[in-house]
């Protein structure tokens, strides 16, 4: 037995072996990628079934958003009303939402 036979059957790890186990993780760039895009499609089939389930909410916030930008309310009072003349459901705009469509209700009187 010479001494490269030795060195292979001993307990010892070189510093390849050790360099290619750690390249198996997100070290590498490809698995990486592939992970991102994994974690991207289940986040995005989640959000996908959660509006399917829900509908009109998200179509509520959505004309709300699309009012407020537009300038045709300048209150938040006036714009639940026009949702609900329109069949929407008011009951999104609450929170942070609210405080949300007040801040483009002013941002659209300013460039008016």
């Amino acid at each position: 037995m010479n001494s490269s036979d030795m060195s292979r059957t001993g307990s010892a790890t070189s510093p390849t072996d050790e360099n290619r186990e750690g390249s198996m993780g997100l070290n590498n760039p490809v698995v990486a990628l592939v992970a991102a895009g994994a974690i991207g499609f289940a986040v995005g089939a989640v959000v996908w079934q959660y509006r399917r389930k829900h509908p009109q909410s998200f179509a509520s916030f959505d004309r709300a958003v699309e009012m407020a930008r537009s300038g045709a309310v300048d209150s938040v009072q006036k714009l639940r009303r026009r949702l609900e003349s329109e069949g929407y459901s008011p009951e999104e705009i609450r929170g942070r939402a609210k405080t949300y469509l007040s801040h483009l209700m002013e941002a659209a009187r300013g460039r008016a």
